[in-house]
């Protein structure tokens, strides 16, 4: 079955808050462009507020778009099949046509579903894993047409960042979670692919981040009941991230309070 709003695991759905932002944090008003792919009630909507109570123009990117809403609050709404890398491909002509390259993309969603009998991984259907490793080839469209616009005149000079939201499965024991089979092996090659961009890129100013919320041991958050408001927390993180001169850890994980994990 499909499950998209289950667990810390999963993209949650609540109401969002503007995180308070430091002064040190301050991009400045510009033409700055963001685009935000899988713009959910969580962390999804409270990093576009964030990004656009900075000054940027921000895009949100979602299968069906409430576009007069969007439009009112002051985004650039586009509809997208964020799992197929041909829509990902529209969808970056499309902000790149109307709003210019943007510096920032974070791509906060994913797809789980889950095995029938989750000790038996091989009970999930082939389709199922199929999709659900899909997203990683959205992901690597959605880096490529970032990157052709990190390279662009339009953005010479400046920093660029590329954000996926991550969780703890890629470095948690395999029968931990036994039920997310299929997702972990999704954001296991997110993962990855975080790590040879971070490496390949970091000398253009362009950083790539798998950033992601754990607990106090660095694996799930213990007080799962939290993660539906950890929005603000998200998005704070992200504008650290973004508000960096330098690539720091691109396996960033960091905790309720916003700090950095240290392991």
């Amino acid at each position: 079955m499909d499950r998209s709003a289950v667990t810390p695991l999963g993209y949650h759905r609540s109401r969002i808050q503007v995180p308070s932002l430091q002064p040190d944090h301050h991009i400045g008003m510009s033409p700055f462009v963001a685009f935000v792919i899988g713009s959910g009630q969580n962390i999804g909507d409270s990093t576009a507020a964030a990004l656009k109570a900075q000054g940027y123009k921000v895009a949100v990117g979602s299968r069906k778009p409430a576009v007069e809403e969007r439009q009112r609050d002051g985004y650039f709404p586009v509809a997208m099949e964020a799992h197929n890398p041909e829509g990902v491909k529209a969808a970056f002509a499309h902000v790149n046509a109307e709003l210019g390259p943007p510096s920032v993309v974070v791509f906060n969603t994913g797809l789980s579903v889950t095995a029938p009998v989750p000790e038996d991984p091989l009970s999930l259907p082939l389709e199922a894993f199929q999709r659900q490793t899909a997203v990683a080839s959205a992901v690597y469209a959605a880096a490529q047409e970032a990157l052709v616009g990190f390279r662009s005149d339009a953005l010479k000079g400046m920093n660029k960042t590329f954000i996926i939201t991550g969780n703890p499965l890629p470095w948690l024991p395999a029968d931990v979670l036994p039920i997310y089979f299929g997702l972990n092996i999704q954001k296991l090659i997110l993962w990855r692919l975080m790590e040879f961009f971070s490496g390949a890129y970091s000398k253009e100013q362009a950083r790539f981040y798998f950033a992601t919320l754990v607990g106090e041991k660095g694996g799930v958050i213990e007080d799962v009941s939290a993660f539906p408001t950890s929005g603000p927390q998200h998005a704070q993180v992200y504008l650290d991230l973004i508000a960096r001169a330098d690539q720091t850890d691109w396996d960033y994980r960091f905790t309720l309070d916003g700090k950095q994990w240290a392991n």
